[in-house]
């Protein structure tokens, strides 16, 4: 009998910009798909199992300018803004320190949205089921954007894990250390019936 393991992915899309804030689904970069890569498998740095008292304490509320978020949320927010805090190389390019990001709710409602697209209809792409990309899904929330951007990925366990991909791959580094952006929101969504086992999206956005 033949077992296929699939790995972990992680795809990064373009950055786009608008002087007015509307439409946003302008065409993707001609090179999206050189930014997609297959990783070794996360399980061999898999953090060790919480604790009781850890666990517990992910089962509260958790509220962050205003948004109640899950723990894994504020993790990666707090991971995220650590990376932001050192200069670093992603790829070719340096980048300075950048100002920290803040959770935003409303960016929250598209990487939900494509994190659940994604489950649910078996893919892995930028690119939505709807036809549509990250652009035009911050602008169904009605948050009004400047410059919009977003990292996915896919069978990743944990935060660390799939943070230090994102790091890894020049074009995800460089959605992460982007000084643009102001404003981040992400989405794990778990599935038993797609290629992976979990769907990540992150948002990055400055408002108008």
């Amino acid at each position: 009998m033949n077992v296929y393991l699939t790995l972990p992915a992680v795809l990064v899309s373009a950055i786009f910009l608008t002087a007015c804030g509307g439409g946003g689904g302008g065409s993707s970069s001609s090179s999206e798909s050189d930014h997609t890569s297959a990783v070794a498998n996360s399980s061999e740095t898999s953090p060790a199992s919480q604790s009781e008292e850890e666990s517990a304490e992910s089962a509260e509320t958790i509220v962050i300018a205003g948004c109640e978020v899950d723990q894994y949320q504020a993790d990666m927010l707090k991971k995220v803004n650590a990376a932001r805090a050192s200069a670093r190389s992603c790829g070719a390019e340096s980048f300075a320190a950048a100002e920290a990001l803040t959770y935003n709710c409303p960016i929250e409602g598209a990487a939900t949205s494509h994190s659940s697209d994604m489950a649910s209809n078996n893919f892995f792409s930028h690119l939505g089921s709807d036809g549509l990309r990250v652009g035009a899904r911050v602008t169904a929330t009605g948050y009004e954007w400047s410059v919009v951007g977003e990292n996915i990925a896919a069978g990743y366990d944990d935060v660390d894990t799939v943070v230090q991909a994102w790091l890894d791959s020049p074009g995800h580094c460089r959605n992460i250390m982007d000084p643009r952006f102001t404003q981040f929101a992400v989405t794990r969504v778990d599935v038993s019936s797609a290629d992976y086992d979990n769907y990540w999206t992150q948002v990055f956005a400055t408002a108008k």
